[in-house]
């Protein structure tokens, strides 16, 4: 299976600027199961978009996307971390830019510790209702609730559309001296979070990680934890236009889609935020 069921040339990894990674894994989840299922859905959903975007005026499929063979899920999740890290930093020396379709939070680990190790010290972006930010969830320290805990040293973490967070993980922000911007402001007045997560960013490449449950589930309710209160489309999609205007952003992941049967909406719009991102990326 192909992202927008692309052919040849398009679908070449010889010639791919970028290399779609599905990883069907969701072994720490807490509450819904079923994200194993998002990155198989988003595929499939894919070629029904227009592969020409109206907004950019681009068709970034002409760059070249190839997708790799699902990565086969193995047991602990911190091994499965190195696997996804071994494989990502290969694409970066071969200088594609991978995109990992999850699965679950936890396998974003990897994908950012193979960017860090590639390119040095990152801005980390984080779109997310959740801080995931403890040190382990039910004896797990590479749980999808422990993802930014394990990177954090990585590089200048922000985080956007949080509006769940515990104690541990409140006192841990203190300590750090991190604000996340939280979903409340970004509705209350997106031009000033905009400006705000402008001012955050340093002169480094970019990683992004976007956990759908950023989004409120009145359009995205196919998610382990549907959050009320989230980000819009048009919400998410400015902060995306922005961080691929004004950084290099070298490599992003889309998780936690948890596609409910017959629902399809969902997995069409998890496939349209990838392909827009990359419209966004691929013009800059």
């Amino acid at each position: 299976m192909q992202f927008l069921d692309l052919k040849s040339p398009y679908s070449d990894r010889d010639g791919a600027r970028v290399v779609v990674v599905p990883v069907p894994f969701d072994s720490t989840t807490c509450y819904k199961a079923g994200a194993r299922d998002g990155p198989s859905h988003i595929i499939a959903a894919s070629p029904h978009m227009e592969f020409y975007d109206e907004e950019t005026g681009s068709e970034p499929y002409l760059c070249g996307i190839h997708t790799l063979p699902a990565v086969e899920p193995v047991l602990p999740p911190e091994t499965l971390a190195r696997k996804i890290r071994d494989l990502a930093e290969s694409l970066y020396r071969e200088g594609r830019l991978p995109v990992v379709l999850g699965g679950d939070h936890s396998v974003s680990i990897g994908a950012i510790q193979a960017a860090s190790r590639y390119h040095g010290p990152l801005n980390i972006v984080q779109f997310d209702a959740h801080t995931d930010l403890r040190e382990e969830y039910l004896g797990s320290p590479f749980s999808h609730a422990s993802v930014m805990r394990r990177v954090w040293d990585r590089g200048n973490a922000v985080q956007v559309g949080i509006r769940s967070v515990s104690r541990e993980e409140l006192d841990f922000l203190k300590a750090q001296g991190s604000v996340p911007i939280r979903a409340r402001d970004v509705i209350a007045d997106r031009a000033s979070s905009l400006a705000l997560l402008a001012s955050r960013l340093e002169d480094r490449p970019t990683y992004v990680t976007i956990d759908l449950d950023c989004l409120d589930p009145s359009i995205m309710p196919a998610v382990g934890t549907p959050e009320p209160g989230g980000l819009s489309w048009t919400d998410i999609t400015a902060f995306l236009r922005l961080l691929s205007q004004r950084t290099r952003v070298i490599g992003f992941d889309v998780v936690e889609l948890s596609p409910i049967p017959g629902f399809h909406a969902a997995d069409f719009l998890a496939a349209r935020l990838v392909y827009q991102f990359l419209a966004y990326i691929l013009k800059e």
